[in-house]
């Protein structure tokens, strides 16, 4: 499936596709109970008491662990998806994003020395003129003392599904057995599947966290960033269900 439709259409089954949806139905039909229940989700998915338990749920498979824990492999991953950046008249400036642990995961499990190798996978969409990822992290990397000779990229990719086939790529050139798999532990189910999917074997790494620990009465007062905090969680449940059908059910 081509990229932009992968991240089209989850946008029509999204809280704001379907309140809008509603809005629509009402309107057409002129009928009251549709934007009635266009309201209802509205406010519930802007609760962060609702952003909390979808949140809740989406790291509950892959907890917590600290570097020492975790095994020894041949190669560390660590997926794209924590730049963003700002066009400047001295061009383009790249910042952190959310995802920013995914890279210091990455790095702490080097220097713990649970693998030799360290791969970052060149992440850009194709519509995208933003340098690629995996070669700004590998330069703050060697900055930080990682040796250049141990780091490794894979070509271009515009998701998880070709992040795996391009590390697929790399393993068959370096006689890489399995890899420790770091990203965000909301993506890490989806990501394992289509790893292994790939014929990658992988030992999980999860980090980048989200879920704060309580609630409290400021929960209960809806908020914009809690809706679209919601709704980010939601996408990933339907990328979940996508890949689960695509590989489970058709195979």
């Amino acid at each position: 499936m081509p990229i932009f439709l992968h991240k089209l259409l989850p946008l029509i089954v999204s809280p704001l596709g379907v309140v809008v949806l509603l809005l629509i139905v009402s309107m057409i039909r002129r009928r009251r109970w549709p934007a009635v229940l266009g309201l209802v989700i509205l406010l519930g998915c802007s609760l962060p008491a609702t952003e909390w338990a979808v949140w809740r749920g989406l790291e509950s498979e892959y907890p917590y662990q600290p570097v020492e824990a975790a095994q020894t492999t041949d190669a560390i991953v660590v997926l794209s998806g924590m730049l963003g950046g700002t066009k400047t008249s001295d061009g383009i400036v790249s910042q952190w994003g959310d995802a920013t642990d995914r890279f210091f995961a990455g790095f702490d499990l080097f220097k713990a020395s649970k693998a030799p190798v360290i791969i970052f996978t060149q992440g850009r969409l194709p519509w995208s003129d933003w340098p690629l990822e995996g070669g700004l992290l590998a330069r703050r990397a060697i900055s930080l003392g990682i040796p250049e000779s141990q780091i490794m990229l894979t070509g271009e990719v515009a998701n998880t599904n070709d992040e795996a086939l391009a590390v697929r790529d790399l393993m068959g050139l370096a006689d890489i057995r399995d890899v420790t798999l770091v990203t965000s532990s909301f993506h890490m189910p989806r990501a394992v599947m289509i790893f292994e999917q790939a014929g990658v074997s992988v030992v999980p790494y999860p980090t980048d966290f989200r879920t704060k620990a309580d609630l409290d009465l400021t929960d209960w007062v809806p908020s914009a960033n809690a809706f679209g905090g919601t709704s980010l969680g939601i996408r990933e449940y339907i990328g979940r269900l996508y890949y689960w059908i695509r590989y489970r059910l058709v195979g």
